[in-house]
């Protein structure tokens, strides 16, 4: 049995898309069921997902863009000098990007600014905008970043600097006291759409600045969208849609360059940008100063572009290997914060690299499913400083916003956050975390839930679904890539690929559907042939050499039956530790219990156990049926490690007892050193059965020994050679051997099957 790391909930749909409507876009039963699924039902909801119409509010909606264009086209009028003051991730870069070169366009005294994510943070930075100041600089302009600057704005603003923020991240009790605010969310304004990321709050001052704004600022914002995690609804889609179809139609010389260091060649699409561009402009602000990134984006120089992506190829090599190393460490603490029931994970350490520390923390988020914070510790500024990432249940803004008081600065939305705070409270801020956590349990269960779009057959699986439902791209935040669940599929072939095994590849179902499941290669030694699985996967097209597949990739898995594993072999690494949770141990009684959970064969232990382990041989199969007949379990592991096998020397014949008695007798006394191995030669057994039978002789009182002289005791009670407990423990030592160590393991699974209650 494998429990699924999450509950799997079926979308049941409470409306259904007409047959007009299905005959007018011409949907097959699958993308009905997806849209169902998603209550995607209405003309001009499928309208918007599967047709190109384009979808583009009216800019000036957003809040003070009427005050904002007048002040900017005030400051290029009066050749006043402009900074843009950017951010260090994807979206920063590409927003800086956009207004930049709009600011350009319109012949203004424009510089930009990426703050330094280590020493100067996120957000506005007062000495920065000092700086600014004292540079001359009278027009500042915040992209993708501003709304919780209040003390840094209100400071530059009375030195006579203006500020114009523009953002998208989540709005605090109070607004800064900025000239204008452009914000989608801005509670006194309406826009149409409040989910556009900085590069589309850019993007839409461009146009207030522009009219007609240059194509690929659609491929910056698509970029920006992406990989900011934004919902990718209504005119979020519509950008993205445009973006993907500029940057497969005319390619901006960066992204060309980008692509091409990354060894990428193919079609480009919403997951080009979430897993090989997107990753990349990160990486370079999450090691060094982001202006790296922006100058790649600015430039269209191809050469230039060349020789910028180079380097920031170098930066996301080595941003993998520090991920690499802290997320190992990260683990481990976040193990023993689990073991000890912690809901909310703070995990803080020194000379953690601060820039990779998001990424750290959704692949806690990931493997343990509970909101995470990660800090790295400062002692020489007393800071710390990090990154978090939340589950659905919790919006990380919200819950921090509940600890402001102990955090210096944080700024960030639902899922994700950025802060620093003072070393001394981050333990008081770590009971407040798990404190609020403990509450909200009471009324919201934190298990972790995969909505499943629809429940799909084998049959299902072909080629030309496949191709309608991409129809349905690009998939991302708030229209998620369809989920399936896929039950009762039967193992046709296991194995562990990639770098030390960290994957598993299987072939399931009577079509031998290939299916990869990404960093769980441990479980090939759990899957075995024949068995039937439950999968959630999302499936696409394999194409190699032009042969195009079916393929799942795998999200979860489950299978109901119970398990019973071979690991007899000494080739195979066991799959569990000494301490885990609702596991036993089962040892040979001469063993030493070392652990609370070991426990003799023939000792009854009752309940359900995740974990059985047949550690030792038992001493006879009633000894384990006795066990097993008073418990229940999901996997019972065969490991039955022994020092040697006598099943193969066997059980001497009755005859060759009566052979060495009378040997014996006619010697009366014998000594085994001397002349053992002149008893062997005339029995014709080995030293192992002589020692065996000499060991009968002395059990029965036929025999007594003394300092390695063997006697005839000439007056022994007549029993027979079979009651001896010697003999009868070689008996069921043969007969363990042969039932668990030589029959094959079919036969063992059901002997043992029949044994449990």
């Amino acid at each position: 049995m494998i429990k699924s790391k999450y509950k799997w909930h079926l979308q049941q749909p409470t409306e259904y898309i007409s047959g007009q409507v299905m005959a007018k876009f011409k949907l097959t039963p699958i993308v009905k069921k997806i849209l169902e699924s998603k209550s995607l039902v209405e003309e001009n909801q499928i309208d918007a997902i599967i047709n190109d119409g384009v979808i583009d509010y009216d800019p000036f909606k957003l809040s003070d863009m009427s005050k904002a264009v007048e002040r900017i086209n005030t400051a290029i009028d009066n050749k006043e000098k402009i900074l843009v003051y950017g951010d260090y991730d994807a979206d920063g870069v590409t927003s800086t990007t956009i207004l930049v070169t709009t600011l350009q366009r319109l012949g203004a005294q424009v510089g930009w600014y990426i703050p330094n994510r280590f020493s100067e943070g996120y957000g506005p930075n007062e000495l920065a905008f000092k700086n600014a100041h004292d540079e001359g600089i009278s027009l500042i302009i915040t992209v993708d970043n501003g709304i919780q600057g209040h003390n840094e704005i209100d400071m530059v603003q009375k030195l006579g600097v203006d500020v114009i923020v523009t953002d998208h991240h989540e709005i605090g009790n109070t607004l800064p006291l900025a000239y204008a605010i452009v914000h989608p969310m801005h509670p006194n304004f309406e826009y149409p759409f409040q989910q556009l990321c900085g590069a589309g709050v850019a993007y839409k001052l461009a146009q207030a600045l522009l009219g007609d704004v240059p194509h690929y600022f659609k491929a910056l914002v698509a970029i920006g969208t992406i990989a900011d995690l934004v919902s990718l609804t209504d005119e979020n889609r519509s950008l993205v849609k445009q973006g993907l179809a500029q940057l497969n139609d005319d390619c901006p010389v960066a992204i060309k360059a980008l692509l091409n260091e990354a060894g990428y060649n193919d079609e480009i699409n919403e997951e080009t940008i979430g897993f090989i561009i997107g990753p990349r402009l990160n990486a370079v602000g999450r090691l060094e100063d982001a202006s790296l990134a922006c100058e790649l984006l600015m430039t269209e120089d191809e050469e230039e572009a060349v020789f910028l992506a180079e380097q920031v190829e170098h930066f996301n090599r080595e941003r993998k290997d520090i991920v690499a190393a802290i997320t190992e460490e990260a683990m481990a603490m976040a193990e023993t914060q689990v073991n000890d029931g912690n809901l909310f994970l703070l995990l803080a350490k020194e000379n953690w690299h601060e820039g990779v520390l998001g990424i750290v923390a959704s692949k806690i988020v990931e493997t343990y499913a509970l909101p995470t914070l990660i800090l790295n510790i400062d002692r020489e500024q007393n800071h710390a400083k990090g990154s978090a990432r939340s589950i659905a249940q919790v919006s990380m803004f919200e819950i921090l916003n509940a600890h402001h008081d102990l955090i210096a600065k944080f700024g960030g939305h639902h899922m994700a956050a950025g802060m620093t705070m003072n070393i001394d409270n981050i333990d008081e801020l770590s009971t407040g975390l798990n404190q609020w956590m403990t509450t909200l349990q009471q009324t919201t269960s934190l298990d972790p839930v995969k909505k499943v779009d629809v429940m799909l057959n084998e049959q299902d699986i072909t080629i030309k679904n496949i191709k309608d439902i991409n129809k349905l791209r690009p998939f991302g935040t708030d229209f998620n890539k369809p989920l399936f669940e896929l039950n009762d599929l039967t193992v046709g072939s296991v194995k562990a690929i990639g770098q030390d095994n960290k994957h598993l590849k299987l072939a399931l179902g009577d079509n031998k559907i290939t299916a990869l499941y990404w960093q769980h290669g441990h479980l090939a030694s759990e899957l075995q042939d024949q068995q039937p699985i439950n999968v959630l996967a999302n499936i696409q097209i394999n194409d190699w050499n032009g042969n195009q597949t079916p393929q799942l990739i795998i999200e979860d898995i489950a299978m109901n039956q119970q398990q019973i594993l071979d690991y007899r072999s000494k080739r195979k690494q066991v799959p569990y530790t000494d301490h885990e949770a609702n596991m036993i141990v089962l040892i040979h009684p001469k063993s030493d219990k070392t652990n609370s959970n070991e426990y003799f064969y023939g000792e009854i232990v009752e309940g359900h156990f995740d974990k059985v382990v047949l550690k030792d041989l038992p001493e006879k199969m009633e000894d384990l049926a006795i066990t097993l007949n008073h418990m229940n379990f999901s996997q019972l592991y065969l490991v039955l490690q022994h020092s040697n096998s006598i099943y193969f020397e066997g059980m001497p014949h009755m005859d060759t007892f009566k052979k060495c008695y009378k040997a014996l007798i006619t010697k009366q006394q014998l000594d085994l050193q001397q002349h053992g191995m002149h008893l062997c030669q005339y029995l014709n057994v080995k030293p192992n059965i002589l020692k065996f039978m000499l060991k009968v002789f002395l059990d029965l009182n036929f025999i007594v020994e003394e300092n390695g002289i063997i006697k005839i005791n000439n007056q022994p009670d007549k029993r027979s050679i079979e009651s001896s407990r010697i003999y009868q423990l070689r008996q069921h030592r043969m007969e363990v051997e042969q039932r668990l160590l030589y029959d094959e393991f079919t036969q063992i699974k059901e002997w043992i099957k029949s044994q449990l209650s």
